[in-house]
């Protein structure tokens, strides 16, 4: 066995799907376990502290799940609709996030349709407002989100102030680049896998004039 053995993404991404389950069970077990716990104790100190314990082994289990989520062999369903509910899709996730990002909508859509597995596409539409939430250099501003169509496409775009120049090149394109607490540099890449898994495609460009990073996701109209 070499010291740097060679690992396919399906077996590495099979090996974190089985795990995270088998811990998410265990951590099942612990929750039941607290569960009695609390039903034991009577003071209200006791009470409080079995009520923290059961919180944060809920939360591991949850951030267990979602990183599992971004492992998903991407078997898209594709149902036909139009391509403005895409959008509400999308302003839906930001609602739900509730995170405090400011974004200026607009939508330039009309009747025309799209062929996508809109659960795929909602977490991917997640993903790109987490990343901006979390990476944007301006404090404070505003972005803007727009949809539109051309005579083959459907596109939405998210426009995001920086104060430095962005290289976009290689992202979604390389796991792991970078990890740290809650973040394992696979977001992007679970969005490129989703849109691109819908037939759709995306690209990011940095418009040097406005110092400005726009994230580009199209899809073929239906």
């Amino acid at each position: 066995m070499t010291t740097n053995p060679d690992v396919s993404w399906t077996h590495l991404s099979g090996f974190v799907r089985q795990h995270t389950h088998d811990l998410r069970n265990e951590l099942n077990g612990l929750d039941l376990e607290a569960a009695l716990l609390a039903d034991m104790v009577t003071d209200s100190e006791s009470r409080e502290t079995v009520a923290r314990m059961r919180a944060e082994i809920r939360k591991v289990a949850a951030d267990l799940r979602a990183l599992s989520a971004k492992f998903a062999n991407n078997q898209p369903t594709l149902l036909r609709l139009k391509a403005q509910e895409l959008y509400l899709i999308w302003q839906d996730q930001w609602k739900e996030l509730n995170n405090g990002l400011q974004i200026e909508w607009q939508s330039k859509l009309g009747e025309e349709h799209v062929e996508v597995d809109p659960n795929a596409l909602a977490q991917a539409f997640r993903e790109l407002l987490v990343n901006a939430s979390s990476h944007s250099a301006v404090t404070g501003a505003t972005l803007r989100a727009t949809a539109a169509h051309d005579e083959s496409e459907i596109v939405f775009e998210l426009s995001e102030p920086k104060t430095q120049t962005v290289d976009p090149a290689r992202w979604g394109k390389n796991a792991f680049v970078t990890t740290r607490r809650g973040s394992y540099g696979l977001g992007l890449c679970s969005l490129l896998r989703a849109v691109e898994s819908c037939g759709g495609t995306v690209c990011w460009r940095f418009e040097e004039a406005e110092r400005t990073l726009v994230t580009r996701i199209a899809f073929p109209l239906a």
